[in-house]
């Protein structure tokens, strides 16, 4: 009997071994407005070496989640060995294909998501409020009211031929206007109507999607940019294409135009203090003064906008909060103030009457901003999903939404940066359950 016992848990085992030695079948899925291309560089890397059949899949992701989930479908013939990755809205499809297949009809045993709007794209909610539209008008108004009031394009002449090559434009007003407010870059970000109803926080979908008890292995992996993630992944946007992508284009040239903007407001404030003086010796000069005022307060908004502009975004993007802050601030307590009541900020600083009363701390409460960690698109909450365990959770440090697809030559802290490629391995390297995938012999 021992000896039949022995037999049975050798056989298990070696059909436990067996199956892992096959082929894993890996469904790579692109996000939104984004094709079959999107996964290529490590779809083709991990068929390489590992034992895996890679599908780079196309579906119609603008006609919405529902539909795109429907063609996935029809392309995935179910198999024990199928799993899926889904990058952005990719991630979402295949959670919707879990859950409206049948159990005894599985198309995947398995799926990741990467970078997945799991719980809502706030961009989605910013679009179709308008937000966005306004802020991208107030960027390219404040952006190009200095150079406006020069009567010249914009002074970035030291800097337009690095970005030109990239962007394909020179950098005018005009052009710089049409980047913010045109809809074409926008508009590829936030999805068409259907896409964004699927994906916005507060979907219905995503609600069922998010309440369904799934019964097989999940993961998700959430990516992390540095500061500014705005710049950050509009230069991975920009730069994907090229044989060397790369996420630092656009926070170099933004810094050659911090310091062409504050160089302009400085020497214009400078100007109107100087002919302000000047202006009681040669009354004409005062003239000079008040043109100088006004074309220090153009490029102020300038100098303001590009200060502010990752606040900006991430709160379009949903990636800022507001939190209440506990501070203490040195006033005047007279005698009628009722214990532990805050005094009004007026109050600090007035004269006292100093006959009933005494200086003292006073605890006070503000609203300050906070930033969440995010991929530049999508906060680290909306990407997490919030049933699963912490060790089904991936971090991908120092990506972008766009750059996780291809980190070939992300560099953090100077050193070699492949966070995507690194995760993938830990997961099909150390997994216990359907990931767990071997390397080529």
């Amino acid at each position: 009997m021992k000896k039949i016992s022995l037999l049975f848990l050798c056989f298990c085992f070696f059909l436990s071994r067996s199956s892992n030695a096959q082929n894993k079948n890996t469904f790579w899925l692109h996000g939104l407005g984004d094709d079959e291309k999107a996964w290529q560089h490590y779809a083709a890397i991990f068929e390489a070496e590992r034992r895996m059949s890679s599908n780079r899949l196309k579906y119609p992701s603008d006609a919405g989640v529902v539909s795109s989930t429907s063609t996935i479908s029809n392309h995935i013939t179910p198999n024990p060995q199928n799993i899926g990755i889904g990058h952005s809205m990719g991630g979402v499809v295949l959670r919707n294909l879990d859950r409206v297949s049948s159990p005894s009809f599985r198309r995947i045993n398995g799926l990741i998501t990467v970078a997945s709007p799991n719980s809502g794209a706030g961009i989605a909610n910013s679009f179709d409020d308008q937000s966005l539209l306004r802020a991208s008008q107030k960027a390219c108004t404040d952006i190009s009211a200095g150079p406006t009031s020069e009567l010249f394009g914009l002074p970035w002449k030291m800097i337009e031929l690095k970005f030109a090559s990239s962007l394909g434009a020179s950098l005018t007003s005009k052009a710089l206007c049409e980047l913010f407010i045109t809809n074409d870059l926008l508009g590829n970000y936030a999805g068409s109507a259907s896409a964004r109803a699927d994906l916005k926080i507060g979907s219905p979908l995503l609600g069922q999607i998010n309440s369904y008890s799934s019964s097989i292995p999940r993961l998700t992996m959430i990516a992390e940019e540095n500061r500014p993630v705005h710049w950050r992944m509009l230069s991975s946007t920009l730069t994907r294409n090229n044989s060397s992508p790369s996420d630092q284009l656009l926070p170099d040239v933004i810094t050659g135009v911090e310091v062409i903007y504050n160089g302009f407001f400085v020497a214009r404030t400078t100007g109107a203090v100087a002919n302000t003086i000047l202006g009681f010796i040669n009354p004409v000069l005062f003239a000079k003064a008040a043109l100088d005022a006004y074309k220090a307060t153009k490029w102020k908004k300038g100098v303001d906008w590009l200060r502010d502009s990752e606040s900006i975004w991430n709160g379009l993007t949903g990636a800022i909060r507001l939190e209440p802050e506990k501070y203490w601030v040195w006033t005047w307590i007279p005698c009628e103030t009722i214990p532990g009541r805050q005094l009004l900020i007026d109050d600090v600083g007035r004269d006292r009457d100093q006959s009933c009363g005494e200086w003292g701390f006073v605890e006070r409460t503000r609203q300050v901003m906070v930033h969440y960690p995010s991929d530049g698109f999508i906060p680290n909450y909306s990407q997490d999903i919030a049933s699963l365990p912490a060790s089904n959770r991936y971090y991908i440090r120092g990506a972008n939404h766009i750059e996780v697809l291809n980190m070939s030559n992300s560099r953090q802290n100077g050193q070699p940066n492949d966070a995507t490629r690194e995760q993938l391995n830990d997961v099909f390297d150390f997994r216990t359950d359907i990931f767990r995938t071997d390397r080529r012999q």
